[in-house]
């Protein structure tokens, strides 16, 4: 018998490899690529959907609040009755109607030249009655109608403004540059109502008026329009695109990922970051927006018409917000690492526990010896996770930071208050759950001595 029909293979000689091994080693050499190539592609993805998605907000925002004539008349129509703008009608409705010196120089004529130095003090006093009036009509809801009519028939016009379109329709709002409505009619109702309690002097006005001489009320400035035209044109224009490509891209992103959850956690995180960018941009934005104020533009106005027309944009973001920090906490919670385990498990443990007090509460027997072991456990429970109970105090407080909207000084005043109220409250609380705990501790030692 040779060596070959012995089955050894002759010194210097190779064995032949079974059928199929070599190409399961091919596959082996090739898994690595193929998983890395997977997630570079999947990291692409997970950028370009983080920043897609939130844009996308902004995207439908304007499609359907700024494009949309219903909801751009439901979104300004809080302007007519802001407190800010009204009292900033009112003064410039006085001033326009004192500036032209006819009430001066009536009461000129009316008092003698003894009296000269009391003439200024009797105009003031007369202006002050008429803003008074002033305010009454522009605070009344015929006012605010008037207001819904002008915004929903001009709408078409303002949108051609924003997207820098000129038109017939711009001729109609726009003076010099910037977003104008006009107000005359209540200019005239002001003359009416002066005339109605006896103080006719503003008369000779309605002929003024009458000839083409008005009062507008700028919404936006030329300035402030050209920082926002190109923006807001490129976000129109790309419409329904960028929603659906992100939501694409995403899809993709988790699909290719070689670890899902890991996939989505990520892409989760990096919402919540670029969507935080974006209420950043929005509050410098607004700043800007304050800052282009022109000179017939009052900054207050300004700070009212943007927080006014940007209030659903920004509420839209903030939901967008939570979402992502809801989901990466999901994708976390989900996953291998010890602290989620220990959250699930403590989780468990809880509503075992809870579970365990409610029959015991349903029970007839035994009521009042549980109700004191009730009271031991809750001290212990409290002891165990004070902690965590102080992380919720804050988590609390930071999320009514992040979606309490425009906080003024008060109102974040008031929230550092109730937060160390708050903690404060749970070292009392824990003092006393560390004495209920410490008696049962020693109360079971004593019996088993």
């Amino acid at each position: 018998m040779t060596d070959m029909d012995s089955g050894e293979t002759p010194e210097g000689t190779v064995a032949a490899a079974p059928p199929g091994e070599g190409k399961a080693q091919a596959k082996v050499k090739k898994s690595p690529r193929a998983r890395r190539t997977r997630g570079i592609t999947a990291w692409v993805l997970i950028v370009l959907a983080s920043l897609l998605i939130p844009i996308s907000v902004i995207s439908v925002w304007a499609i359907r609040t700024v494009t949309n004539t219903d909801q751009y008349v439901a979104t300004m129509a809080p302007l007519a009755r802001n407190q800010v703008i009204v009292d900033h009608l009112a003064q410039k409705a006085t001033d326009e109607l004192f500036s032209t010196g006819i009430v001066k120089n009536k009461v000129e004529a009316a008092l003698p030249k003894a009296a000269k130095p009391i003439v200024t003090p009797v105009v003031n006093e007369v202006k002050t009655y008429v803003y008074g009036l002033a305010v009454k009509v522009f605070e009344s809801p015929k006012f605010g109608q008037l207001w819904d009519y002008l915004n929903r028939h001009t709408h078409d016009a303002v949108v051609d403004v924003l997207t820098g379109k000129q038109s017939k329709l711009t001729q109609r709002i726009e003076k010099g540059g910037g977003i104008v409505i006009n107000v005359t009619p209540q200019l005239n109702d002001l003359i009416s109502q002066a005339n109605a309690h006896g103080i006719t002097l503003f008369n000779p006005l309605k002929a003024v008026l009458a000839t083409g001489n008005s009062l507008g009320v700028t919404v936006v400035s030329k300035s402030q329009v050209s920082k926002f035209t190109t923006l807001f044109n490129l976000v129109v224009t790309a419409k329904w695109a960028i929603p659906v490509v992100a939501l694409v891209l995403a899809a993709l992103g988790i699909i290719i990922g070689v670890d899902h959850r890991k996939t989505l956690l990520r892409m989760a995180i990096g919402v919540a970051l670029v969507t935080m960018l974006l209420l950043a941009g929005l509050s410098l934005g607004r700043i800007t927006f304050i800052n282009q104020a022109g000179h017939s533009f009052n900054r207050d106005v300004a700070a009212s018409v943007w927080d006014t027309v940007l209030r659903f944009l920004k509420a839209d973001l903030r939901w967008m917000l939570l979402a992502a920090v809801l989901v990466a906490l999901g994708s976390w919670l989900a996953g291998p690492a010890r602290y989620a385990r220990w959250i699930r498990s403590t989780c468990a443990k809880g509503g075992r526990w809870v579970a365990a007090q409610a029959h015991e509460l349903s029970g007839d027997a035994g009521r009042a010896a549980a109700g004191s072991e009730r009271t031991r456990r809750t001290g212990g429970w409290i002891v165990e996770h004070l902690n965590g109970l102080r992380i919720v105090g804050v988590v609390v407080a930071a999320l009514f930071l992040v979606f309490g909207g425009n906080l003024t000084g008060w109102s974040l005043l008031i929230i550092l208050i109730v937060l160390a109220v708050y903690l404060g409250l749970l070292q009392l609380v824990a003092a006393w759950a560390r004495k209920i705990s410490g008696s049962a501790t020693s109360s079971g030692t004593a019996g088993t001595a």
